[in-house]
């Protein structure tokens, strides 16, 4: 199920123009807003938690529908009671300008949930140009006219339902985005996703996708907004030093595992000598290997000009902008200045 939120979502960011991408769509969402899709046999309360112009956090709460012996009458009251049935339950945080997905966690198992490539599906669509169709090209209601007869046929249309009410004679914008030959199931396949023109929802409120072996389709069951949580924000992960400080002929180079969200840190050594500690800000480089892993380097001249002979230090990193993220280094080191 995963696969087709990330997905749907993605799909919730296109522009509208000879490409149109999802990203101005889900900009202009607010928190809170909501749909609840179908997929197979499970039904999935998507909502958006977080607009911060650079990235999305949304939350995603999925069950089976054989767990469900009614469908809840009040979402609010479903996610308060702490959404009975559910099996997955998740917050994510997806990057708006290259679709990468920063982090998610999962709070039905307490943990942090690293994602597969496969399953960020929204990454591949970011950068996929949705086209509009033109409505004699749609879907139509029926069984095609005889070849030579004007075909006088309704364009099919999905149902709408806005906080729990079918809304009637809705008005929808058709698009179709073709996948990249990438070797998966979904290769060269083409997917068409309807929005709600009066933009209720700048979320796709239906997205039908043809797959090698059968036509799938994503659908809203109903939506709508002001949705609250019971969790107040995303769980974050603290930067870790890595190893052992490694010397250098310049200087002191420091390993880093950091999730991607953090890229900006102070440094600081923290004389623990005494029981009164002092905390010394060093002036730091930092360069990115990949993934998450990063080297924070250090000038000899630095060290030598703030740190005392014969001291023992531990190190304190801090991401910018997140106090409450530090992390410090698990051994003690004694600084011993260089040699004339």
């Amino acid at each position: 199920m995963r696969n087709w939120i990330v997905y749907f979502l993605f799909c919730t960011s296109l522009v509208l123009g000879s490409e149109i991408h999802l990203k101005e769509r889900v900009e202009k969402a607010k928190n809170g807003d909501y749909i609840v899709v179908e997929a197979g046999k499970t039904l999935t309360l998507f909502v958006l938690r977080a607009n911060t112009g650079s990235s999305i956090i949304f939350e995603e709460i999925s069950a089976p529908l054989q767990n469900l012996k009614n469908r809840p009458t009040s979402w609010s009251d479903w996610i308060k009671a702490k959404a009975p049935g559910h099996t997955s339950w998740s917050m994510t945080e997806v990057d708006l300008k290259n679709g990468e997905i920063l982090e998610c966690y999962s709070f039905s198992r307490s943990s942090w949930v690293r994602l597969s490539q496969q399953e960020s599906l929204f990454a591949t669509l970011l950068h996929l140009p949705m086209k509009p169709i033109d409505p004699k090209d749609q879907r139509k209601i029926g069984p095609p006219p005889m070849d030579g007869e004007t075909d006088h046929r309704k364009v099919w249309v999905p149902p709408l339902v806005f906080e729990g009410k079918k809304i009637e004679d809705v008005a929808f914008e058709a698009f179709a985005v073709r996948w990249p030959e990438d070797g998966t199931e979904l290769s060269g396949r083409e997917a068409i996703l309807y929005f709600d023109k009066e933009k209720r929802s700048h979320l796709p409120f239906w997205i039908q996708m043809e797959t090698a072996h059968v036509t799938a389709a994503l659908r809203t069951v109903d939506s709508g907004k002001n949705l609250a949580s019971i969790y107040r924000s995303l769980p974050r992960r603290v930067p870790e030093f890595i190893g052992s400080p490694q010397y250098t002929k310049n200087g002191l180079k420091l390993s880093l595992k950091s999730p991607k969200y953090y890229r900006q840190f102070e440094l600081f050594a923290v004389d623990v000598t005494t029981r009164q500690k002092q905390i010394c800000p060093i002036t730091h480089s930092l360069l990115e290997n990949n993934e998450e892993s990063l080297t924070v380097e250090i000038d000899r001249d630095e060290l030598d000009q703030i740190l005392q002979p014969n001291h023992r230090y531990n190190w304190l990193i801090v991401p910018t902008g997140h106090s409450e993220s530090y992390t410090q280094s698990n051994k003690s080191f004694v600084w011993t200045p260089k040699t004339p």
